[in-house]
């Protein structure tokens, strides 16, 4: 099977941004141009039975995410992260280090573990009663922002087989230096709970500068062997900060 999906963020092509209007609001050379921002998610759980305020915030996100109102202002990521004495079939170690990497220190780590557009807006621990009202909370401060950059994907699966590939173009009238652009691949398994579980971290790609109008390409690929369905795999892209201290993300996408 070969399934070819391009998804187009810009209404004319990058590649024809030149034969276009300076004034349109799309257009990456436009010193005007932006985009709304989608929020990024990252929630840190381990599935195992031992964590039931893991499964409140996995429910707690995904009722949010299900919601009219947040359902395209959202995109979610849910790292399964092996624990001592816990199981997991669903946990990477690659997620486990992501972890570690935002949580140096092991006395502040502590699941579930969420992070709103980077590590500034954090949310631990959970419980059935009020774990919801704040995760709505970390959200409402970061709803209806713009951004400057913008997103243009050409995803292709086949068999086992899974490739990306990216344009990311720099908006605005400013250049930005200090970038890191990171693509994690979920699946959908269709349970509660299991709807974003992270199943391939790439290898961050760094980004030394962008001026305005700028546009870079990227390429990702990688056999994904443990797949339920390889139907329902998707990519979020998104682009941070290189302070380790904010790794704050700037906008993010899903194909």
């Amino acid at each position: 099977m070969k399934k070819i999906l391009m998804i187009l963020f810009l209404l004319p092509l990058f590649i024809m941004c030149g034969d276009i209007d300076r004034d349109n609001a799309l257009d990456p050379k436009n010193p005007n141009s932006k985009i709304d921002q989608l929020i990024l998610v990252e929630l840190f759980v381990n599935d195992s039975s031992g964590f039931d305020y893991c499964q409140h915030a996995l429910e707690a996100i995904e009722n949010i995410k299900s919601r009219n109102d947040y359902s395209d202002e959202i995109c979610v990521l849910e790292y399964h992260v092996e624990n001592t004495g816990w199981n997991d079939q669903y946990s990477l170690e690659e997620c486990k280090s992501r972890y570690h990497e935002y949580v140096p220190l092991p006395t502040e780590r502590g699941i579930p573990d969420a992070f709103f557009n980077g590590l500034i807006n954090r949310v631990q621990g959970a419980s059935p009663e009020n774990i919801e009202h704040r995760y709505l909370s970390a959200l409402e401060d970061l709803r209806n922002k713009e951004s400057l950059f913008r997103f243009e994907a050409e995803k292709n699966v086949t068999g086992e087989s899974f490739s990306l590939d990216v344009k990311i173009a720099r908006l605005g009238g400013y250049g930005i230096n200090d970038l890191e652009l990171q693509v994690v691949v979920f699946e959908d398994i269709g349970t509660l709970g299991h709807r974003y579980v992270v199943r391939k971290i790439f290898h961050e790609q760094a980004i030394d500068s962008m001026n305005q109008g700028d546009v870079k390409s990227f390429s990702f690929s990688e056999t994904l062997a443990e797949i339920n369905n390889m139907d329902a795999v998707y990519a979020i892209v998104f682009v941070y900060d290189q302070d380790e201290t904010s790794r704050e993300v700037f906008q993010t996408a899903v194909f």
